[in-house]
């Protein structure tokens, strides 16, 4: 199988604290131009093709390589969209997004109360992130795959990071309840998504966050 980078290392997502890339809104320029709605279709066709591969043969099975001849692009182009098969697939959104989102609801709101809105919000309507399909589908090849499973979890503490970033300054900086609470959901929240895929969709996705964020809630004496 072809390197998934192109020196052959495979590529860590970004850590809390580094520059967030390989997004689910990596594309950029001017809106409504040209070149803007030609670079959005090239990197739809890419996300696509890789998906499809990825239900067909396996995520572990699927190089970069593979991904960039089905989409009629070179790997370099491939590169240009996405930092790696792991940020295209996992998908972090961006910390612009994160603030927006979280700062649509009331700031008085509690910590538990306001996530788990979020998660609601996030997984029934997208958010304006990304439509509910759309993550199911790439949950499916998630779960389907321990490599990406183990993975996943450089993802959810970068998600965290954004998350507590988004917060009221104050509540954020100076309290270590909001930063356990924080990344104790947004583990929660990775375990929403797992059982949700693992239904493949079926059940409903309030019924998920229901069981999961109560079986964190028990753990509290």
């Amino acid at each position: 199988m072809a390197p998934d980078t192109p020196n052959g290392e495979m590529d860590a997502p970004e850590w809390p604290g580094g520059p967030v890339t390989g997004t689910i809104r990596t594309v950029t320029g001017s809106p409504g131009g040209r070149r803007e709605e030609k670079r959005r279709q090239t990197h739809e066709r890419i996300f696509d093709e890789a998906m499809r591969l990825f239900r067909e043969r396996g995520f572990d099975n699927v190089a970069v390589g593979d991904i960039a001849h089905a989409a009629g692009v070179s790997v370099p182009t491939f590169y240009a969209h996405y930092e790696s098969k792991d940020h295209l697939i996992l998908a972090l959104p961006t910390p612009q997004d994160v603030v927006r989102l979280v700062r649509s609801f009331p700031a008085d709101m509690p910590t538990v109360e306001l996530l788990r809105t979020v998660m609601v919000t996030t997984l029934t309507s997208g958010g304006g992130l990304e439509e509910p399909d759309r993550v199911l589908g790439r949950w499916r090849i998630i779960a389907a795959s321990p490599s990406l499973r183990l993975r996943a979890a450089g993802f959810e503490r970068a998600t965290a990071e954004m998350v507590l970033r988004a917060l009221p300054e104050e509540e954020a900086a100076v309290s270590p309840r909001t930063q356990v609470t924080v990344t104790a959901l947004m583990s929660a929240y990775t375990q929403i998504l797992l059982r949700w895929a693992e239904s493949d969709g079926k059940r409903p996705v309030e019924d998920v966050i229901g069981e999961v964020l109560g079986a964190l809630r028990d753990l509290n004496p």
